[in-house]
């Protein structure tokens, strides 16, 4: 009798500690689901509640589309017609007033040097012009004298010798002005780098006040008329953007030219960032190389959103989607960049509530209740 009662007490004691135990794990519960519920399933976000944030603007997505956008662009030529810019005598830069990307005629002042080398080839060539005169002046007199029977045949060689030698010397000098490209009675103490035809200067390489060397490159030269349109996007690129794509090209003025992709690049531009395109333009005259122009870029399919909209967790682009009164953050496939708004192709519907402005305040929440509290629990 004494070992049932025992056993009685034991069953009584075990059941009443279960019952503790299931009635508090109830509550854990419920207290975890009414602070967001972290960590109630693998994968699945928390949830934040709108209405304890202010400052926050809902929108309903809108309507999918397929967009397209006007990206600034420039007008450049063919590597193959490019010219090095280049001064034949060693010098000093005086001068460079032809902006890099200004249009300029044939024939205009692109740099100047200034090149005691030209100053030393021009007085040779002067010092050698009056040496031929005196020269043939003395053989003209000899010629006079001999046939007068007034000198000799003997000083009449020698004069034309000397007359010889002298116009021999005038013209080695002259040849040495020509060589760089001048003529005698153009050439002084400066040489002046002109521009071949009518177009821009592409880049300087040297400044004011630079020596330089004969022969060393100055800087590039773009003729007038450009061929190519070279436009720079950011990722991601459209999918259809590949080599043969057609498009549209614009300038400011007003000219319109079909533009055919040639290439696509395999890496981003040091200084952008960037992937650059070229298009091979037609349909109208060229313009000049170095004009704005825009490119018409086809985008994929997708709803349009604003910039912050759009955050960013744990390396993942996503938005808090309306869902009652709790805001939940939702992947999204991010597309290019539309000025203030950012192009979705993937992760919501047209209808759906989402928040476009404020949303860094429900991540930044989100963040603070996901960080663990002192002791190890959640720091709701």
């Amino acid at each position: 009798m004494k070992a049932l009662t025992t056993l009685a007490l034991m069953t009584g004691l075990l059941g009443s500690t279960g019952c503790g135990r299931d009635k508090a794990a109830a509550e854990a519960t419920e207290s975890h689901e009414a602070h967001g519920g972290h960590g109630s399933a693998k994968g699945s976000s928390p949830k934040v509640p709108l209405k304890e944030i202010r400052g926050l603007r809902l929108m309903q997505v809108p309507e999918s589309r397929r967009e397209g956008a006007w990206y600034p662009a420039e007008a450049i030529g063919d590597e193959g017609a490019q010219i090095i810019l280049s001064a034949p005598v060693k010098g000093i830069v005086s001068g460079l007033p032809a902006s890099p990307g200004r249009p300029v005629g044939q024939g205009a002042t692109l740099a100047v040097v200034q090149s005691p080398e030209l100053a030393r080839l021009k007085a040779d060539w002067i010092s050698a012009k009056a040496k031929l005169e005196r020269a043939d002046s003395e053989a003209a007199r000899e010629v006079k004298l001999y046939e007068a029977q007034a000198g000799s045949r003997r000083e009449l060689e020698a004069a034309r010798s000397e007359a010889a030698s002298a116009r021999a010397e005038e013209e080695a000098t002259r040849l040495a002005l020509e060589a760089r490209g001048l003529r005698p009675d153009q050439a002084g103490a400066t040489f002046t780098v002109r521009s071949p035809r009518p177009g821009v200067v592409g880049a300087w390489k040297v400044q004011v006040g630079q020596g330089i060397e004969a022969g060393q490159e100055l800087g590039t030269f773009q003729g007038a008329f450009a061929a190519l349109a070279k436009v720079e996007l950011p990722l991601p690129v459209p999918e259809a953007w590949t080599p043969g794509a057609a498009t549209k090209v614009r300038a400011s003025d007003g000219h319109q030219w079909q533009g055919r992709l040639e290439s696509a690049p395999m890496a981003l531009s040091q200084d952008t960032r960037r992937l650059s395109y070229r298009l091979r333009l037609s349909g109208a005259a060229l313009p000049m190389a170095g004009t704005p122009l825009e490119v018409y870029i086809p985008l994929a399919q997708g709803v349009s959103l604003p910039q912050s909209a759009l955050q960013q967790m744990e390396g993942v682009w996503g938005v808090f989607v309306g869902e009652g009164d709790f805001g939940v953050f939702r992947p999204v496939k991010r597309g290019v960049e539309l000025g203030t708004e950012v192009l979705v192709l993937e992760g919501v519907k047209p209808g759906e509530t989402v928040v476009a402005e404020g949303a860094y305040l429900l991540k930044a929440l989100q963040q603070k209740r996901s960080e663990p509290a002192e002791g190890g629990g959640h720091g709701h």
